[in-house]
């Protein structure tokens, strides 16, 4: 196996879910002081180095997070005979996004060992993004020599750009009603989760158009069965590319809320809670030009999609940097047939080599 497996398997043997990326950092840290590398962690966890430029050219910042969605049974990556790596222990491999940790940390070792010349090269392994892209919030990017970055974090055939990602709002809804006997005084009672049901019924969820989407994902209530419920929450979010129509949807969904109380004489809070903001980039802009020059290099036909989740990227470019989210060939992420092929591992290496290269030359 090459190096690149082998750590990957490394990794992705080693749980990581968001707050329990130590055994992971420490993994990283290794092999940056191997490689000759200073690192340093911020007060959040988050590794970061810079490998002083060499040459003339545009630096260029690379991330990856370092944790996983929880796994639900055990990580027993292994390398099949087709060439693919999955997980035999019936839960996620982790790919999303160690595979990028591991494309990153190799490109970086080639540049090393190869003397290839090059304008800069920062890297920089987040925590907890599978909850809110914490780390990458809590980065101080000025320290940053780069503006222009790259994450690999999107499950799709190497070569697909993310031009952009959505912006999201989430709502924190509590119906508050009036708590009776459901046997002996129904009618004195005031049912917060019959407010909260019709409020969901009333809301537009799911694909709303295809820039639009709208979702309630959790949701509680009531002390028992014989007690009409004076309380329910629940939680919802709205996601679109177009922050104005965002505003609009979410205003809707506000509307509704206090429709279904007045309708039920209950009483409703809610609370927004902002999740990430959004960007869009052009096919002309100068990191999507030279991913489009880095990825052709490497004889990958390049496309390019939107987004409809986040990653690092969002927070990055929210802060005024230039930040693309590039396909990495990682597949079924979040379930237990996540898979990662090695021809993939080694092309992402391929990709990060090609994109210093093509900085350099810029």
């Amino acid at each position: 196996m090459t190096e690149v497996v082998d750590l990957f398997l490394e990794l992705a043997a080693i749980a990581s879910p968001p707050g329990e990326e130590r055994a992971v950092a420490d993994v990283v840290t290794r092999y940056l002081r191997d490689l000759g590398l200073d690192s340093d962690e911020d007060d959040f966890g988050n590794v970061y180095t810079r490998i002083e430029p060499t040459a003339e050219g545009k630096p260029l910042f690379f991330c990856a997070h370092l944790d996983t969605v929880p796994p639900d049974g055990r990580l027993e990556p292994v390398l099949g005979e087709d060439g693919v790596i999955r997980n035999a222990g019936g839960t996620i491999l982790g790919a999303d996004n160690k595979s990028a940790v591991v494309a990153m940390l190799e490109g970086a070792r080639r540049v090393l060992a190869e003397g290839r010349p090059h304008g800069g090269i920062e890297l920089l392994f987040t925590m907890q993004e599978e909850i809110g892209l914490l780390g990458a919030a809590a980065f101080d990017h000025t320290r940053f020599h780069a503006q222009l970055g790259y994450v690999y974090d999107q499950a799709a055939p190497i070569g697909e750009i993310i031009l952009g990602a959505p912006w999201a709002q989430g709502i924190e809804v509590t119906f508050h009603g009036r708590a009776s006997h459901s046997g002996m005084f129904p009618e004195e009672g005031r049912s917060a989760i019959q407010a909260a049901a019709k409020a969901i019924a009333d809301l537009r969820l799911g694909r709303v158009d295809d820039e639009t989407t709208a979702n309630v994902g959790v949701i509680s209530g009531g002390t028992a069965g014989n007690i009409v419920p004076e309380w329910c929450t629940f939680l919802a979010e709205a996601r679109c590319h177009d922050e104005r129509k965002l505003n609009d949807i979410v205003q809707e969904m506000l509307d509704a809320f206090t429709f279904a109380a007045t309708a039920t004489e209950c009483e409703v809070s809610t609370a927004l809670k902002k999740t990430y903001r959004g960007y869009r980039f052009a096919k002309s802009d100068d990191v999507v030009r030279l991913a489009a020059d880095a990825l052709e290099r490497c004889g990958h036909t390049v496309s390019y999609a939107l987004s409809g989740g986040a990653a690092d990227a969002n927070s990055f470019n929210e802060r005024g940097l230039r930040c693309v989210n590039l396909a990495n060939g990682m597949t079924d992420i979040h379930t237990p047939n996540e898979r990662i092929s090695v021809a993939d591992l080694e092309g992402m290496v391929d990709v990060t080599l090609a994109l210093v290269e093509t900085a350099r030359a810029a």
